[in-house]
């Protein structure tokens, strides 16, 4: 599994939670030292001065900036004697099983906004359903918050310091790459958990933990994913694609397949191939216009 596959993998099965958010001018006594939150924080600094400090880290942070405070690393901050900040700021959790997110993802600790004003609008998205009394209110809230992420993870994706998975164990990387190679077979988490050097019941554990998902619920979806494939390219019987893919209980393929899409695998087939033809013609249709734009040019 490569490292864009892991960090889909995590998106997919990330769940976040807002404690609290605000915009607001600090106070003067806007200080508290060497502390550790059980939650991450969004700063995005619009106005004043101060101090932040971040593990070993020490930052002024400027007007623009977008600071990341991590859940579980000891942090202070402190107003000084010029103007007081004027931030954006939310707190907030953000898991993938039992793991912290940017525990599992190495990012910037910030990233510079001062060309972009899509993070204002998104906190002020944010703030907007923060408020809200309604029953869809706390939907709202972590849509918003979704897109606050995403979005400092795509700047976070373009700085030097880039965005990448923290390591995962050798073993566990030796169960996903078998899962990838052998998801057609019948696998077993005896013999995943023999992989990883782990006793079965702490083998799930320790897979949901990293991955926020079962080693079953995974090596399903891979096989559905690889049976939504051929359903849309090819015109295999479903029993040949149920052997393909390591289903062959054509029954219970139809059963999982249509739980996990809203589909039966030939509805998807008619619907999907039939969209797959439209693009292709589409592509087609564009390279015979460019095509023939080169042989008018010449």
């Amino acid at each position: 599994m490569n490292n864009q596959q892991l960090t889909r993998m995590y998106m997919e099965n990330l769940e976040v939670r807002v404690t609290a958010a605000g915009y607001n001018q600090v106070w003067t006594d806007w200080r508290e030292l060497d502390y550790t939150p059980d939650y991450n924080k969004f700063y995005l600094i619009c106005e004043g001065e101060g101090w932040l400090k971040i593990g070993d880290a020490e930052f002024s942070p400027q007007p623009g900036e977008w600071f990341l405070m991590p859940q579980g690393i000891k942090q202070s901050f402190s107003y000084t004697s010029g103007p007081r900040y004027t931030k954006y700021w939310c707190h907030f959790t953000a898991r993938i099983g039992e793991r912290n997110l940017f525990d599992l993802l190495q990012t910037p600790l910030w990233i510079d906004t001062e060309q972009d004003s899509g993070p204002i609008e998104l906190f002020r998205e944010l703030l907007k359903h923060h408020k809200d009394p309604a029953i869809t209110g706390p939907l709202l809230v972590k849509s918003a918050m979704l897109k606050l992420i995403a979005h400092y993870l795509e700047h976070s994706a373009v700085t030097p310091q880039g965005l990448r998975p923290a390591a995962v164990s050798e073993p566990l990387q030796q169960v996903i790459s078998h899962i990838q190679r052998c998801y057609h077979r019948n696998l077993t988490i005896e013999e995943l958990a023999e992989l990883a050097h782990l006793q079965p019941n702490y083998f799930i554990r320790v897979f949901k933990r990293q991955f926020g998902t079962s080693p079953i619920q995974y090596i399903n979806k891979k096989r559905l994913e690889e049976a939504k494939l051929l359903l849309a390219t090819t015109n295999l019987l479903l029993s040949e694609i149920g052997d393909k893919v390591g289903i062959p209980d054509i029954s219970y393929l139809s059963r999982i397949f249509k739980a996990s899409t809203g589909f039966s695998p030939s509805a998807y087939r008619l619907t999907f191939s039939r969209e797959l033809l439209q693009v292709n013609a589409k592509n087609l249709s564009n390279e015979v216009f460019w095509a023939e734009q080169a042989i008018s040019v010449r």
